[in-house]
C-alpha cells in the first residue's frame, strides 16, 4: 500500500497537477455539479443506472477521476468535506449501480474507476477515520476486479485492452495479498506486455495512429512499469527503451504550447496532456526525450521544425488504422496541420464527440482535413460512429531535407478506385513559401476538392475580384492562400448543413473557423494546388 503511494506521488505529475487547478471543480462536486467534456449538470442525486448526456459523458461520469481530487483535498488542506462528498458518491455507486442497466459496469469504465478508487483509497488509507466504509470501498474494488478479469475487451482489444490490463495489474499489486491478486497481476502482466509488443510499432508510434490515444497508451504503460519496477518486479531493457521511443513520438507530436496535433480521433483533452506526461516519462525512463527523429514511417508521420520553432509542419502518410480496429481513423491521408510565426495556421479539425454527435460524420470525413476529395468521394469507406471498411492504401510516403529547403511527397489509392492514385509534394522554398502540388493519375476522376483548413484567430478575405487567391490576417502577418489550376474558391466559416468549417480543440467544443475549398477540374497526370505565400506587413 505505501509503495502504491509514494510511486503515485512521486512518479506521475501527470495524476498530480496542482491541487488548485480543481478547486473550481470539487466546489461544483459540493454543489451536485459535474463538469466532464466540457458539459456540465447538476445531479442532487446521481442514479448511476440512467444514461446522461453522451454515452462517453456517462463513461466519465462512472471513472470516478474526482476520488483523486477529493483524497488529496483531504491530504494537503485537511478538506474533510470533499472526502466525505467522495464518500457518499462511493457508497450510492456500491449501492445502486446494477450489472447488465448502469454503463459503469461496462470493462473500460470498470478499468478505470478501479485504478482512481485504488489510487484514492492508497492516499487516504490510515488517515481516514471512517473505517467500516475503507472496508466496504475495498471490497467493491476486489469485486469489479473479479468481474473485470472475466470480462476483458477482446472484441475491442486497442486501447480498451490496455486500460483492462492495466487495471489488472494494479488491482493485482493491491491485493498481493490474496491468491485471487496475484493472478490478476499475473494474468495483467501477461496481457499488458503482449499488447505493449503488438500495439507499439518500431517507431514508437502507437498502432491507433491518433497522437490522442498515444499519449493516454503511453501514460497506461508509465504508470504500470513504475509500479512494478517500484515493487520490486524485473522488467526487460527493451521495455524502457520502447517506452522512451514512444516518449520521443509524442514529443514530435506536441506543439510549443503544449497541445497536441489532431489528426484522426485526437483532443486536448485533460488525462492526455502531453507535457505532464512526458514528464513522467523523465522521471520513470529517463534520457532525452525531446530529441524525436523528424520521421516516423511505420506510424506515418513526417515533420519539419525551424531552427528557432516558429515554424513546424507535420504530414499524415500513414495507413488509416490498424486493420482489424479502424474505430478512431479519419479520411485523412496526406493532410498536414502548420504552424507560421509561432502559432497555428492550417489545423486539423480534431473530434467534437462520438455516439449520437452532430458533427461524428463530419470530423471523420475527407472533407474535414488538409487533403483532396476527388468526385465527393472519401478516401475510405467510413460510417456509424466508429466504423470503416474498405480503406485508402498508401502506396509511398518519404521526406528529404537539404538544409535550405523541404520537401515531403506521398502517394495513396482511394477505396473506391483501383487504379486511381493521388500523389502529394509538399515543399518548402527557401523563402519561406509551402507550395502544395497533387497529381491525380489513372482512373477516371474528373473534379477535385482541396480544403485548408485554419486555425479560428486567422482572418480571411477575397484577395481581390479577379483572383481565387485567399489573403490570411495572422496575428501580424499577412499570408497569401494562392491556388494554381482551380476554377473556383469558396470559403465556409461555421456552416451547420451540411457542417463544414469548424474547429474542435477538445470533446465539445465547436469554435467556427474558415475552410478554404478550391475546386479544380483534373485529368491524369496534371498538376494542381496551391501556394502559402508567406509575407509579412
Amino acid at each position: 500500500m505505501e509503495k502504491i503511494r509514494s510511486t503515485f506521488e512521486s512518479s506521475f505529475p501527470h495524476l498530480n497537477r496542482p491541487l488548485r487547478e480543481y478547486d473550481e471543480r470539487l466546489a461544483g462536486l459540493l454543489a451536485g455539479r459535474f463538469t466532464f467534456l466540457n458539459r456540465t449538470l447538476e445531479l442532487k442525486k446521481v442514479d448511476w443506472n440512467r444514461r446522461y448526456e453522451s454515452h462517453l459523458w456517462n463513461y466519465q461520469l462512472h471513472y470516478f477521476g474526482y476520488s483523486l481530487w477529493c483524497a488529496r483535498a483531504l491530504l494537503a488542506r485537511g478538506d474533510e468535506r470533499a472526502m466525505r462528498r467522495c464518500q457518499a458518491l462511493i457508497e450510492s455507486w456500491i449501492e445502486g449501480a446494477r450489472i447488465g442497466r448502469s454503463d459503469g459496469w461496462d470493462a473500460y469504465p470498470v478499468s478505470l474507476r478501479v485504478v482512481n478508487w485504488i489510487y484514492a483509497y492508497a492516499l487516504v488509507a490510515g488517515r481516514y477515520d471512517d473505517h467500516r466504509f475503507l472496508a466496504r470501498w475495498s471490497a467493491s474494488i476486489h469485486r469489479q476486479l473479479d468481474f473485470l478479469s472475466r470480462h476483458i475487451e477482446y472484441h475491442l482489444l486497442a486501447n480498451h485492452v490496455i486500460k483492462n490490463a492495466k487495471a489488472l495489474v494494479i488491482g493485482g499489486l493491491f491485493f498481493a495479498d490474496d491468491p485471487r491478486g496475484a493472478r490478476w497481476l499475473a494474468a495483467g502482466e501477461r496481457l499488458l506486455w503482449q499488447e505493449f509488443n503488438e500495439q507499439v510499432l518500431g517507431d514508437g508510434g502507437h498502432y491507433e495512429r491518433a497522437p490522442m490515444y498515444h499519449a493516454s497508451a503511453l501514460a497506461d504503460f508509465l504508470e504500470c512499469f513504475a509500479l512494478l519496477r517500484a515493487l520490486g518486479a524485473q522488467c526487460s531493457a527493451n521495455i524502457e527503451a520502447k517506452l522512451r521511443a514512444m516518449a520521443r513520438f509524442l514529443a514530435a507530436m506536441t506543439y510549443a504550447d503544449g497541445t497536441l496535433a489532431l489528426f484522426n480521433d485526437s483532443a486536448n483533452a485533460e488525462e492526455a496532456r502531453p507535457l505532464p506526461i512526458l514528464a513522467a516519462a523523465e522521471r520513470i525512463c529517463g534520457g532525452d526525450l525531446r530529441a524525436y527523429p523528424r520521421s516516423f514511417p511505420e506510424t506515418g508521420y513526417y515533420l519539419w521544425n525551424s531552427r528557432d520553432g516558429a515554424e513546424r509542419i507535420v504530414v499524415d502518410a500513414g495507413p488509416p488504422a490498424v486493420w482489424y480496429n479502424p474505430a478512431h481513423a479519419h479520411c485523412d491521408l496526406l493532410s498536414y496541420e502548420l504552424w507560421l510565426g509561432g502559432r497555428p495556421f492550417v489545423v486539423d479539425s480534431g473530434v467534437h464527440g462520438y455516439g449520437g454527435d452532430r458533427f461524428r460524420e463530419y470530423v471523420r470525413s475527407t472533407r474535414a482535413h488538409n487533403t483532396v476529395s476527388l468526385d465527393g468521394r472519401e478516401q475510405s469507406e467510413v460510417w456509424g460512429t466508429f466504423r470503416m471498411a474498405r480503406s485508402a492504401e498508401l502506396l509511398s510516403a518519404e521526406a528529404r531535407d537539404d538544409g535550405r529547403t523541404w520537401e515531403f511527397r506521398g502517394a495513396y489509392r482511394p477505396y473506391h478506385a483501383a487504379r486511381l492514385s493521388h500523389e502529394r509534394h509538399v515543399r518548402r522554398e527557401a523563402n519561406g513559401d509551402w507550395v502544395i502540388t497533387d497529381t491525380v493519375r489513372g482512373g477516371a476522376a474528373e473534379r477535385a476538392l482541396s480544403f485548408v483548413h485554419l486555425h479560428p484567430e486567422v482572418l480571411t478575405q477575397r484577395a481581390d475580384d479577379q483572383s481565387l487567391a485567399v489573403k490570411c490576417q495572422a496575428g501580424e502577418r499577412v499570408i497569401l492562400i494562392e491556388p494554381f489550376g482551380a476554377e473556383s474558391v469558396e470559403v465556409i466559416k461555421g456552416a451547420e448543413s451540411p457542417p463544414q468549417g469548424w474547429y474542435f480543440p477538445d470533446f465539445g467544443i465547436a469554435r467556427p473557423s474558415a475552410s478554404v475549398c478550391f475546386e479544380y477540374r483534373v485529368s491524369t497526370g496534371e498538376t494542381f494546388g496551391y501556394q502559402i505565400r508567406c509575407g509579412s506587413g
